[in-house]
């Protein structure tokens, strides 16, 4: 692995840690399951690049996207570890068959799993359960449409995944991994340190405490243009 100059300690809550600077940047390899998937997302790439950014100076992150094929995902694995990845953050398409993609031994690629536990990961950071699908309303293109369907009342309830905490969280780890120094907060899930997130329903009363509060949609995004009489007779604006 090659070494780090810098690691900006603030965030993570460790040392810096110092080494002898190289000409080539230090590589976190994020592979996503699906970039494009807007509904309920699992990943948060910006959130991740900037979080890297952010807690370490040399570290460069290359992204990725899978675009829901398993097989391209194994394909993606083989390119980031020729484009010699230091750190691997993997979101599987499926996780039985990303077990096969996780190395073992002292010299392998450290692999943090994102959103579901990958056998053989050496982090995990994500949900504890399998993600159920949405429950009482129409489909819709994102969280946003969702959440003014519900605002509408042609839709009960959407499911909520901490996607951009998770992805802050994934890049502390995998910061962490590189530094060699542990992330506070990890508990035990499956034998794999990991850090657990919840997926909460939300429904009416709880549009604007969780997701305008957590930044997932603004309440002028939620209460703009078919919705803005509904919002005002609700309270929301």
């Amino acid at each position: 692995m090659r070494p780090l100059t810098t690691l900006l300690a603030a965030v993570l809550g460790l040392g810096l840690l110092g080494g002898c600077s190289g000409e080539d940047p230090t590589v976190v390899a994020f592979l996503v399951s699906d970039g494009t998937q807007r509904l309920e997302p699992r990943v948060d790439v910006e959130a991740f690049e900037a979080r890297v950014e952010a807690t370490c100076e040399e570290c460069s992150v290359r992204v990725y996207d899978a675009e829901g094929d398993a097989a391209t995902q194994a394909s993606q694995v083989d390119e980031a570890l020729a484009d010699s990845a230091d750190v691997i953050v993997l979101d599987p398409v499926e996780a039985e068959e990303a077990e096969a993609l996780v190395g073992g031994g002292e010299d392998e690629v450290p692999v943090v799993a994102h959103t579901t536990l990958v056998p053989g990961a050496d982090r995990f950071v994500g949900v504890p359960e399998p993600i159920p699908g949405t429950d009482g309303g129409p489909s819709a293109d994102s969280d946003l449409q969702a959440a003014r369907q519900i605002v509408q009342g042609t839709r009960r309830s959407m499911l909520h995944v901490p996607a951009t905490a998770m992805s802050e969280q994934a890049a502390d780890v995998a910061v962490g991994l590189l530094a060699d120094d542990e992330v506070e907060g990890a508990e035990d899930f499956e034998g794999v340190p990991s850090w657990l997130y919840a997926v909460s329903e939300v429904r009416l009363a709880q549009l604007t405490s969780v997701l305008v509060r957590e930044g997932t949609v603004t309440l002028d995004e939620l209460c703009s243009g078919s919705t803005a009489r509904r919002c005002e007779r609700l309270g929301f604006v």
